[in-house]
């Protein structure tokens, strides 16, 4: 399938050139709910917004180089400004790294077919995507934004960004393909996912979690990608195509329950001010709705069975398996290796996913604003049952959306074999269900009636003192002690804050230094009189002319 069109606008000449195939039309499948659910949350009155979602529909249905470069720049751009609005200090970080971006996608899409164009791509788009180690812009960048912006950067710009290097790596550039970009992909996807979780763990702002949740979900996709490219280099069918399976599932659920999470922090900061879970607590009595709305996209984030995350997961795990069956021993030590930080990733995830649901919504109220909230607003409230109501799919009839997903495998990788899926929600809920009738019959029938209350430490929650309305906090887990093991396990990072990220601390704490400097040179020339100031343009030529004179003479 591919459609195109031409549009008078762009380049004198040549203008603009849009098409749609089966995989520009999957990402935008992806992204037309988010943008609706985004504008329902309170974004449909901002033009900046709707320049933002103006460039990456550009982006996704570019037919020529220009038209991607500028629907790309123009995300970048109106995200930006979005960013700015919320608050200015990641701003300067995300326009750099948005610039760097651009500056490795620009000449990569003019040279010829090699693996330096690839590296150039994988550059650009990992580095806007948040993929590890350009990763610590997003989890700054991302909850800076109202929620509905947050929402659809977490949810729709990195898609966009994964779809060009998807474009990229498995159709423009298939023909030099090379197994070692396979690997690549996948060591960089496995740093986000360890990352990712890990920092999910440790941070407290709620919203702060959930981008951290997106580096992980980033990982997780690209390690895909990775295993896919990987087998379609060396000509493995059934991996390539369960690789792909389980790539593009995860892209879809992700696009769902990623921006409902981040509506809902939204509407815990309008009800009670924060977004600490430090502070929260016994939200799911005063906001019923949103509490059911966010534990289900905390199992999602979770990969819970049952949810649309858990049939990503399953499948990835069996192409991780799968690879590491397959090639020398050095490639079976490394997939092995892989399945090990998929695992360690799971189960930080679901930590983080029990510490959201627990410490924010569950226990009594930390503060009074946590205790007087009110419920949700109408239009958020419309656009969390929409993601809501569309991840029922993803997650009991997963079968379904791989079957539609078959034409685009077939795009990226021709000779690709999708198996079937034999993982059947469906029997699993109805046995749940029956499990469950059964347990309720039992208790209602011969269970014992009435509530007995003992003390907190004795593994009860008795009521408070009359002095204490809300319980004393100490005697309730905080966000901060919860995550106190891995702290001391990992012990101090950038700035005295606990970050487990390598980022931090080898590329941006050389980049503050080196701006340090930078500062510090420039306030020396402005305080320099002007002999100095000629002394050293005196300097510079000589310099100049010596090393010019010298290369003469070799």
């Amino acid at each position: 399938m591919g459609n195109s069109i031409g549009l008078m606008f762009g380049l004198p000449g040549q203008g603009m050139h849009l098409h749609l195939d089966a995989l520009s039309l999957l990402f935008v499948c992806i992204l037309l709910p988010q943008t609706v659910a985004a504008a329902l949350a309170g974004m449909r009155g901002s033009f900046t917004f709707w320049l933002f979602v103006l460039g990456m529909a550009l982006a996704l249905l570019a037919g020529d180089a220009f038209t991607l470069i500028f629907g790309f720049e123009l995300m970048s751009a109106a995200s930006w400004l979005l960013v700015m609005q919320g608050d200015a200090r990641p701003a300067t970080l995300y326009a750099g790294v948005a610039i760097f971006s651009g500056a490795c996608l620009i000449p990569a899409l003019f040279l010829p077919v090699s693996s330096l164009a690839f590296v150039l791509i994988a550059l650009g788009a990992g580095a806007k995507a948040g993929l590890a180690p350009l990763h610590s812009w997003l989890p700054r960048a991302h909850p800076a934004p109202p929620a509905g912006v947050s929402a659809l950067m977490s949810g729709g710009m990195v898609k966009v960004a994964l779809y060009v290097l998807i474009r990229y790596a498995f159709v423009n550039l298939a023909p030099a393909a090379q197994p070692w970009w396979g690997v690549a992909l996948v060591a960089a996807g496995a740093l986000s996912v360890l990352i990712g979780a890990l920092r999910a763990v440790l941070e407290v702002e709620l919203k702060t979690v959930l981008a951290c949740s997106t580096v992980e979900h980033v990982g997780l996709i690209t390690v895909g990608l990775g295993l896919a490219l990987y087998a379609k280099a060396t000509g493995d069918a059934a991996l390539s195509g369960l690789a792909l399976q389980a790539a593009l599932l995860c892209a879809v659920a992700h696009g769902l329950f990623k921006p409902l999470l981040f509506i809902g922090a939204g509407e815990v900061k309008h009800a009670t001010g924060t977004t600490s879970l430090n502070w929260l607590g016994g939200l799911m009595r005063g906001m019923p709705r949103l509490g059911a709305l966010m534990l289900l996209g905390a199992a999602c984030m979770a990969a819970l069975p049952l949810g649309p995350g858990f049939a990503p997961a399953f499948l990835l795990f069996h192409a991780a398996i799968g690879a590491a069956a397959t090639g020398g021993i050095l490639a079976r030590i490394g997939f092995s290796g892989l399945l090990a930080v998929l695992g360690i990733g799971g189960a930080l995830a679901l930590a983080a996913a029990v510490r959201l649901i627990g410490l924010g919504f569950l226990g009594r109220p930390r503060s009074l604003h946590a205790a007087a909230a009110e419920d949700l607003r109408r239009g958020p409230y419309l656009a969390m049952a929409l993601l809501g109501v569309l991840c029922t799919p993803v997650a009991l009839v997963p079968g379904l959306i791989l079957e539609l997903l078959n034409p685009v495998i077939m795009l990226l990788a021709p000779q690709a074999d999708a198996p079937p899926l034999s993982y059947a929600p469906l029997t699993l809920l109805l046995l749940a269900g029956l499990a469950a009738l059964a347990a309720g019959f039992v208790q209602t029938r011969w269970g014992t009636r009435g509530l007995r209350e003992v003390a907190a430490w004795n593994g009860g929650f008795g009521r408070p003192p009359a002095w204490l309305p809300f319980g004393d906090p100490h005697t309730q887990a905080s966000a901060t002690g919860f995550a106190e093991p891995v702290m001391r396990l990992l012990g101090k990072g950038l700035l005295g804050t606990t970050l487990a990220d390598p980022a931090e601390r080898f590329l941006l704490l050389p980049l503050f230094r080196l701006q340090t400097r930078l500062i510090r040179l420039a306030e020396r020339v402005r305080r320099a009189t002007i002999r100095e100031r000629l002394a050293f343009v005196f300097a510079v030529l000589v310099a100049f002319l010596l090393a010019l004179g010298l290369g003469q003479g070799g």
